[in-house]
């Protein structure tokens, strides 16, 4: 397994639960996509995996482990596997580019600081990289800042940092959320390119349910730090068991909400199902309530709808 996470359970630094506990599987190779909305625990699973929780909130149960390494605790191997065997592609390229630094000294770094390698090196091997990206190869281009050039070119300049130290784990932030619809088809053919040439494996990170049909063998979907649903891509976005899943499917379509309200902040959430407060199908049988767990493959907790 290239990531197997166990019971993670994150809290606030006042002991308010914000994630889990949750499970989760990631086979070499494989494609697994996580979906939910804003506050459902996303970007907090991503910082888990890394290591990098923010200030105030803290780890209180479980563990995570990359490539056979415990990610959650600071030794010399997790050191090498975020450098090397894991990448992160953030939502906004410019959190991944330092505005008074040049795209060539952002893109020979990685390969220099934490591979090691030669800088005679680095050139050639890079040219190779943004030509297969579409990026400019000429000395004029690669001297600009990343504010100089556009919104499309600064994420391929992330994912050629990321590629950079062949990676075999993407972590992918919605990176295509801030693209037009176009630029977004490119960048998906590209990424599915690399990786069925590379073997690489990715989580991605979406509320866009047509990328998760493209781009994702496996979904899970979180809320309120949960998660709620989680099974094979295709068959849980066409027969959704969670009402959660099928409003996300409905509001995919443009269909009228069935349900009123939002996601309660994290201090005012009651025991059962998260969605309690908003979902048209509650009984007795969603309190109290169990959040999935186990491998994804095992299929649905909820079948209500």
């Amino acid at each position: 397994m290239s990531l197997v996470i166990r019971d993670l359970e994150i809290r606030r630094h006042d002991g308010v639960p914000l994630l889990g506990p949750l499970d989760l599987d990631l086979a070499a190779g494989e494609r697994l996509a996580l979906v939910g909305e804003s506050g459902s625990g996303k970007s907090l699973l991503v910082q888990a995996i890394f290591g990098l929780l923010p200030s105030g909130v803290h780890q209180t149960g479980g563990w995570v482990e990359a490539f056979d390494v415990r990610m959650d605790i600071p030794t010399p191997e997790r050191a090498q596997i975020r450098s090397q065997r894991l990448a992160w592609i953030p939502q906004e390229p410019l959190a991944a580019l330092n505005p008074l630094v040049r795209l060539q000294d952002h893109l020979t770094l990685l390969p220099r600081t934490l591979r090691m390698d030669p800088l005679a090196s680095v050139p050639a091997r890079m040219e190779q990289l943004l030509q297969r990206l579409g990026l400019p190869l000429d000395p004029a281009f690669l001297r600009r800042y990343p504010l100089e050039i556009s919104g499309g070119q600064r994420q391929r300049v992330v994912l050629a940092m990321a590629l950079s130290c062949n990676p075999e784990l993407l972590i992918l932030d919605e990176p295509t959320s801030a693209l037009d619809p176009s630029l977004q088809e490119d960048f998906l053919k590209l990424l599915e390119g690399f990786r069925q040439e590379r073997g690489l494996g990715w989580l991605w990170i979406t509320h866009d349910l047509e990328v998760v049909a493209a781009m994702a063998d496996r979904a899970m979907v979180l809320y309120g730090g949960h998660a709620v649903e989680a099974g094979p891509a295709r068959p849980l976005l066409e027969q959704p068991g969670h009402p959660y899943t099928r409003r996300l499917r409905e509001a995919h379509h443009g269909l009228p909400s069935t349900e009123t309200g939002f996601l309660d902040a994290p201090d005012r959430r009651d025991a059962g199902c998260p969605f309690l407060p908003r979902c048209p199908h509650t009984r007795a049988a969603c309190v109290p309530w169990l959040p999935w767990q186990g491998n994804p493959s095992e299929g649905i907790r909820c079948n209500l709808v």
